[in-house]
């Protein structure tokens, strides 16, 4: 019977990856319903529903459910919900030590975060499918709703900025960390991002179960104590619930969350441990029908078919080399392998070339970034706990950051495969 379900999850994850990616299904698109066509719209009001994520040098985008749209003529009560440009210094106006955020005049405004109603002006234009978009002009009011919804977002929004406030005064270890934590890239050097792609370690930033593994390991201590297990369990799943709500659900922490709810729903229940590629499967599953919108995110891309490379590859690479690699090594080189494998296609489509060097700088790159993330998270507890220690832990944290650049920087420059 257990065999028999895994081969249905196994084949309908096959199944449901080649029917959305080879274009036969097309995914819902997100729609706005009022009396005014959507080319007309000049100003609406509405809700921000997702972290504003940086996509470009010149805007972030976010989405927004609607309740009113207007025009130069009328206005129309609004449904829908679509995604929105807005420009950099707009949502960079509040960030610390950010260009724009000195000419944030307006005290009446305030940081555009998750859960924020907005009633702002806007430019329409037709997408590249011929569909109207928005591109933000001016927010003319911005505020929490009342109630316990309200506040909240609005203690959310205050912990996000203060974070990053704390992740500014590491610099560049700060704007890397805040990355590998939340997938805020606003504060991350671009030359580093562009060394990752060129050396074949995107996948890497991509991977943000990592964390995730830490804090469960952190929060469920007491577990070893038999009398305590469920109660060490729902504290291991109730820490990260609270840091995921804290962080956002990106890509590949909603991937990593999910897992991590399977796993303790099944432990709860006494069902055997669950193979790791139908887990991979189930979680892929659910993440379609939960967020259908990050199937063709890259961060979704490479976290799934890194991890997937891993789990279907690995144990054939390492039977292979096995004989022939200090068995030291065996399992990361195995693992890199499989991983890069699985990445190379993806990475040929979107940028057109790979770097075979991605095998061994995955295998040397990947333990120092796992040293550094975890680091971070020890030295940012302390430093909440005792802020005259955060100087000093910036230091430290910019000293492993600065081998971890020099080590990428270093394999970016092995030449790329191009078609």
């Amino acid at each position: 019977m257990v065999s028999k379900t895994n081969s249905s999850i196994l084949l309908s994850s096959l199944l449901l990856i080649i029917l959305i990616y080879s274009g036969a299904v097309k995914l819902p698109k997100d729609s706005l319903t009022a009396l005014i066509p959507e080319k007309e719209v000049s100003s609406f009001t509405g809700k921000i529903i997702s972290n504003p994520v940086k996509s470009s040098d010149s805007y972030y985008t976010a989405k927004i459910k609607f309740n009113s749209v207007s025009s130069d003529k009328i206005s129309s009560s609004a449904n829908g919900v679509k995604t929105v440009l807005i420009p950099v210094k707009i949502i960079e106006a509040f960030y610390p030590g950010k260009l724009y955020s000195r000419n944030s005049s307006d005290s009446k405004l305030i940081p555009l975060e998750q859960g924020v109603i907005i009633t702002c002006t806007v430019n329409s234009f037709l997408n590249k499918d011929g569909e109207a978009s928005f591109i933000l002009k001016k927010i003319n009011e911005s505020y929490f709703e009342k109630g316990f919804s309200g506040l909240f977002y609005r203690l959310r929004a205050l912990c996000r900025i203060q974070f990053k406030r704390l992740m500014m005064l590491w610099g560049s270890a700060g704007g890397f960390l805040l990355a590998l934590l939340s997938g805020s890239k606003e504060y991350l050097d671009g030359k580093l991002i562009s060394c990752f792609r060129m050396s074949g370690l995107s996948h890497i930033l991509a991977l943000s179960g990592m964390h995730l593994s830490l804090i469960s390991s952190l929060a469920g201590v007491v577990e070893n104590k038999s009398a305590l297990k469920k109660a060490g369990l729902f504290i291991r799943v109730l820490t990260i619930i609270i840091f995921v709500w804290f962080a956002g659900l990106s890509p590949s922490l909603l991937r990593a969350l999910i897992s991590v709810l399977i796993v303790s729903l099944c432990t709860l229940i006494h069902i055997p441990k669950i193979n790791s590629l139908v887990l991979l499967c189930t979680t892929f599953l659910i993440h379609t029908v939960v967020c259908p919108d990050d199937l063709f995110n890259l961060a979704f891309l490479f976290s799934y078919s890194a991890l997937a490379g891993i789990l279907i590859l690995s144990g054939m690479v390492k039977a292979l080399i096995s004989g022939f690699i200090p068995s030291a090594a065996v399992d990361n080189l195995s693992a890199s392998i499989g991983a890069n494998i699985f990445t190379t296609p993806i990475s040929l489509k979107v940028f057109g070339y790979f770097s075979p060097g991605g095998i061994i700088s995955t295998l040397v790159v990947s333990p120092v970034i796992t040293v550094f993330l975890y680091m971070g998270i020890v030295l940012l507890t302390l430093s909440l706990c005792f802020p005259a220690f955060a100087v000093l832990a910036g230091i430290l944290m910019n000293v492993v950051y600065w081998f971890i650049s020099k080590m990428v920087e270093f394999w970016s420059f092995i030449p790329q495969v191009s078609f």
